[in-house]
């Protein structure tokens, strides 16, 4: 079993790429409430991506870091934009499993939100 890992996935939207990542990232700390406590990382606006690293205690028992990226492009069409985001965690010690209700978690409110942050961008 590894210490560390990664957990990925991607969703199309309609909204054009830099109106989506702004709206997005006001107010990221909804995504993961009642998950994790998140620290915003780092955020390069240019290249419409961000990092937050989460902790609490479901977090900080045992894993040294679990942190989401999200990346938001445009299509190469035109039309509608892609995110993509990964989860990366490191273990505090061989033993403890993956992570996977937490980052089923994260990957399904990430998801809610996404598609709810586009579908009022679009009315």
């Amino acid at each position: 079993m590894a210490l560390h890992g990664v957990s990925s996935g991607s969703l199309e939207i309609k909204s054009p790429a830099d109106k989506f990542f702004r709206a997005f990232t006001k107010d990221i700390s909804s995504t993961f409430r009642g998950i994790a406590d998140d620290k915003m990382e780092s955020m390069d606006p240019k290249k419409r991506t961000m990092t937050v690293k989460m902790s609490g205690c479901l977090i900080s028992k045992s894993y040294k870091t679990v942190k989401a990226t999200v990346t938001v492009t445009p299509n190469r069409n035109g039309n509608g934009s892609n995110v993509v985001w990964s989860v990366e965690f490191e273990k505090l010690r061989i033993g403890i499993d993956d992570p996977h209700s937490i980052i089923d978690a994260i990957s399904n409110a990430l998801t809610n939100y996404l598609m709810e942050t586009d579908g009022n961008l679009l009315h």
